[in-house]
């Protein structure tokens, strides 16, 4: 066993395994911590100390050194920091999404970083989880306690017919300062099209399989899982893709809500004919107001039209003061929650 791991055997033991597995390598050394206002200070087993920004931090790896802070306190210092919170005159640091982008050849291809905390999904809250994922992509992360307190007591099988699940669908956006800012799929837009614009920015997108699931699946997952998936439609999102300019095929790289499939490829002949709906893209935290196109003007419901049911959910065409575009939701009360209380 290596002698990190024996250095942390003791901390496993009033620390969650999972959260343990999902700390970042570079604080799994720390042996001391303080909370320090909006810092945390920390210091490590070669005796080297850091002062780490808790904004800046993954929920595992603050939950570590909070913990860590508790059980093993670094001293306090006579020194003080002043922070002056988020704000115009004080942006958050801009999260760097994009890992990968190239172009070889007629291959362009754009990979987004993934969630820092792949989840797996309660019940049928694929709506809730896929907006977890994708706001985590950007840098806003979420406790997994806040999660809970959305999803507990919910009917497993059908949580939007609980009011607070739906008010969780928009307060996982407001609970942040400053509030992500999100961008509608344009009615003008074809929308594989600016899909991949809006990777090429770093910007992950939130979308949906409106049909029967198992039709966009890999074949290879649905040879080890007898079950077709339903008729009730799916949460995903986007976060990279690959596009050949001469045969104008390509793929989308899916983030998905299931531990058995947390991600693949979809292959855009796969996902056209309405298989896969664009909704919308997320700019990554301390995206500049003059990079995302200024301040937007609150998004309000003018009409709302049902396209189908889909299982327990419907397909809609919704169009607002920003245009129209087509949303997954399970009313007519539910589309205007989440479009008016982002």
């Amino acid at each position: 066993m290596h002698i990190k791991t024996l250095l942390l055997l003791p901390l496993s033991l009033w620390i969650s395994g999972e959260t343990l597995a999902a700390v970042s390598a570079q604080y799994q050394s720390a042996t001391q911590a303080r909370v320090n206002g909006t810092y945390m200070m920390v210091v490590f087993a070669d005796g080297t100390k850091s002062m780490v920004p808790t904004v800046s931090l993954k929920p595992e790896d603050h939950e570590w050194l909070l913990a860590l802070s508790q059980k093993k306190p670094m001293a306090a210092g006579k020194s003080t920091v002043t922070v002056v919170a988020p704000s115009e005159a004080n942006p958050p640091k801009t999260k760097k999404t994009i890992e990968t982008a190239s172009v070889v050849g007629p291959l362009e291809t754009v990979q987004l970083c993934p969630p820092n905390v792949m989840r797996d999904q309660i019940g049928g809250t694929c709506m809730l989880y896929a907006r977890i994922h994708w706001l985590d992509i950007a840098g806003y992360y979420i406790q997994t306690p806040e999660i809970y307190k959305i999803i507990n007591g919910t009917p497993p099988e059908a949580p939007w017919l609980e009011p607070r699940y739906l008010r969780g669908l928009s307060s996982v956006f407001t609970s942040h300062k400053p509030q992500p800012v999100r961008h509608p799929l344009p009615p003008q837009a074809e929308p594989f099209e600016w899909a991949r614009d809006q990777l090429r920015k770093g910007r992950p997108l939130l979308a949906a399989f409106p049909r029967e699931i198992w039709q966009a699946l890999p074949p290879g997952f649905i040879a080890a899982h007898p079950w077709n998936g339903g008729n009730v439609g799916h949460q995903i999102i986007i976060n990279g893709f690959t596009w050949n300019k001469e045969t104008r095929k390509g793929t989308f790289h899916i983030i998905n809500s299931w531990a058995e499939l947390s991600q693949f490829d979809l292959t855009t002949d796969a996902a056209g004919g309405g298989a896969l709906v664009i909704e919308e893209s997320l700019s990554p935290i301390g995206e500049s107001l003059q990079e995302t196109g200024g301040a937007a003007a609150k998004e309000l419901v003018k009409s709302i039209r049902l396209i189908k049911a889909v299982g327990a959910v419907n397909l809609y065409d919704v169009e607002t003061n920003q245009g129209s575009r087509r949303m997954v939701a399970a009313s007519e009360e539910a589309v205007r929650e989440l479009v008016e209380k982002p």
